[in-house]
């Protein structure tokens, strides 16, 4: 489903044949960022003390492909590095997972005929020194193209500047979080769908700079930046004054904080305010706050005036990793959670890491369930990494938390954009939410947090799960302890089992009265299954709450 990525780089590899750029390209990023730049043919002349030609006549090319994987060992435990490598680093596998432990690969390609304008005029090239070079760069082109094809991105440079292809180097790490640490500015990740693609903005101190993201198409467009009176103050303030200063007439409105705000009720007060401020259907939403705002601003600017546009300003946890990305908006209903809703997709989400510092540990708790569920069911590269820094995270690490935030906004565009309307595969996000909804749904006034319930269930359902086969034993083992070191673990008593039944069963989720429940079969790993039935999931609701 989704690709696992591992945790973040160390490094930078820009590799691919001669006469690509990359020597030239690493030099010039390196200057940009503050990255030290590393080329590992210059790394071995200088070990060796002698040039590569030389080594090739008199040691040949397998010598001297030790000697690259000696480089590379060298290299594995060092940080802030963008390496060049020779153009025959990859046909070796143990090379290519040793750079793969380092950081992304990003494959620079040209044609035979540009390569050899390129290499004509060097005598450095031992591979080269034949009679026919052209025939020969043809030829080893073929060779090496499936070792190439394991590089994470191929970027052509035939008609690149070398400050085109390094722009093109910075706009691919932009998009990985795994490169995000090393590139300056912020983690770009586009959401691509037929008819509303946007992009997800990750880094620090973007609240100020919303303005500038989200630019009017003209002086005085209306915006409303919809948020709740605990934020108004905090951070929405600072949101509407962006916007003014990049040209936007920005009118900004408040509910009440808390879960109690997100009703038809409140909905219809914020239409009958944005109608009173002059708002029309050129203008945009900007939701600032929790997944409440989110939710409620996100559905106002779906009815109002039949739908405008709006722009997802998440400032918790929760909301930022999962509840601002796919464009699922909703207000709730006395029976259950978003039963009244729509898809409505943002024109932007834009993440600032610095909103998280002001959050209580239950909030941050909260949100430490998605970033686990995430985790569990499609990377189990992060999961390991939750596990071995889970500390450094609590601590609001701004350099933990920028990798997690942009893997886990990945994550869920990679599967948002495989199933936008929820058809199908999207499903998968669900993990833990059949169970957890009734807890949260049937606690006495919201006593549990949407966190708490959604770990709780992940638990529950991975049982049920484990019971029936569908997964292996260590799931809820390695669940369980993630969940416990992350402080989910919630008091459940004063829940009735009954509301909680009467409460799944009327889960939005079900089909015909039958669930397709994800079920994590391994961590990394999720699958969709009718073999777990309501009444399953009822009995362990039963057991949870003794």
């Amino acid at each position: 489903m989704v690709p696992a990525l591992r945790p973040p780089a160390a490094a930078i590899i820009l590799t691919g044949f001669m006469g690509t750029g990359k020597s030239v390209v690493a030099e010039l990023l390196s200057r940009r960022w503050g990255l030290r730049s590393v080329d590992t043919d210059a790394m071995i002349e200088e070990q060796v003390g002698t040039s590569i030609a030389e080594i090739f006549a008199t040691r040949g090319e397998q010598h001297f492909r030790d000697l690259e994987t000696e480089i590379l060992t060298q290299l594995a435990g060092q940080r802030g590095l963008i390496i060049s490598t020779g153009g025959g680093i990859l046909l070796r596998e143990d090379n290519v997972e040793l750079l793969r432990r380092m950081g992304p690969i990003i494959c620079l390609q040209a044609s035979p005929e540009t390569i050899m304008q390129r290499t004509a005029a060097s005598s450095e090239r031992p591979l080269l020194n034949k009679p026919d070079p052209q025939t020969e760069i043809q030829q080893l082109l073929a060779e090496r193209e499936a070792a190439y094809q394991q590089a994470d991105y191929h970027i052509a440079t035939d008609e690149l500047s070398v400050e085109q292809a390094a722009e093109a180097v910075a706009e691919a790490m932009r998009a990985d979080p795994r490169g995000c640490l090393l590139a300056p500015g912020p983690v770009e990740i586009p959401v691509e769908l037929e008819d509303d693609s946007y992009t997800i903005y990750v880094n620090r101190r973007l609240l100020e700079a919303v303005g500038e993201i989200a630019a009017p198409d003209q002086r005085g467009q209306r915006a409303a930046v919809i948020t709740d009176d605990n934020l108004e103050e905090l951070y929405a303030s600072a949101v509407a004054e962006s916007l003014e200063r990049a040209g936007w007439d920005a009118h900004l409105f408040a509910v009440p904080s808390g879960e109690g705000s997100k009703t038809l009720a409140t909905a219809g007060r914020l239409c009958e305010q944005l109608a009173e401020a002059g708002l029309d259907r050129s203008s945009v939403v900007f939701a600032v706050g929790g997944g409440m705002v989110g939710d409620l601003a996100g559905f106002v600017a779906a009815v109002f005036m039949r739908g405008l546009e709006f722009v997802q300003v998440p400032t918790t946890l929760l909301a930022q990793v999962d509840a601002s990305v796919g464009g699922k908006v909703a207000v709730d209903l006395p029976r259950a959670k978003n039963l009244v809703g729509a898809f409505h997709q943002p024109q932007a989400v834009i993440v600032d890491i610095e909103t998280l510092s002001t959050l209580s540990d239950s909030q941050f708790q909260s949100g430490l369930a998605e970033v686990i569920k995430h985790a569990a069911i499609a990377d189990e590269a992060m999961f390991g990494y939750l596990e071995e820094n889970l500390e450094r995270l609590e601590k609001r690490d701004p350099v933990c938390l920028k990798y997690v935030l942009a893997r886990n906004c990945q994550i869920k565009a990679e599967v948002v954009t495989a199933d936008p309307l929820e058809q199908g595969q999207r499903a998968v996000l669900n993990f833990g939410h059949t169970v957890g909804h009734a807890l949260e749904r049937a606690a006495p006034q919201w006593q549990l947090s949407h966190g708490e319930a959604i770990a709780v269930g992940m638990v529950a359902e991975s049982e049920v799960a484990v019971e029936k086969k569908l997964s292996e034993p260590d799931v809820v083992e390695r669940l369980q302890r993630l969940i416990t070191q992350a402080g989910l673990q919630p008091d459940l008593s004063g829940i009735d089992p009954r509301q909680a039944g009467t409460a799944m069963s009327a889960d939005k989720k079900l089909r015909g009265g039958r669930l397709r429940l994800p079920v994590v079969s391994r961590i990394g790993q999720v699958i969709l299954t009718d073999q777990i039935q309501l009444t399953d999931l009822q009995e362990a609701i039963e057991r949870l709450l003794g």
